[in-house]
């Protein structure tokens, strides 16, 4: 992670100073809530891609699917007759 957290910083967080230091070494990923928690604390300057890039991978592949569903179902829809 390029971003390091200030391990000051964990109690705001709700967290022991040693777990951001995992985090920081990339040791341990901080579960969604810890991370929308860090993420807030830190006024925006870390991302949920900074610190769960597995869960943005996966959201993003998933519309993509989704996407690639939707416009093959409307090219397969047919137009409503009269």
């Amino acid at each position: 992670m390029k971003i390091k957290i200030p391990e000051k910083l964990a109690s705001r967080i709700g967290v022991d100073r040693s777990y951001i230091m995992k985090i920081n070494r990339g040791t341990r990923r901080p579960s969604l809530k810890t991370a929308r928690k860090i993420i807030e604390v830190m006024e925006g300057v870390i991302s949920l891609e900074d610190l769960r890039p597995d869960i943005v991978n996966t959201v993003q592949e998933l519309s993509r699917k989704n996407e690639t569903t939707n416009q093959a179902s409307c090219r397969g829809a047919s137009a409503p007759e009269d």
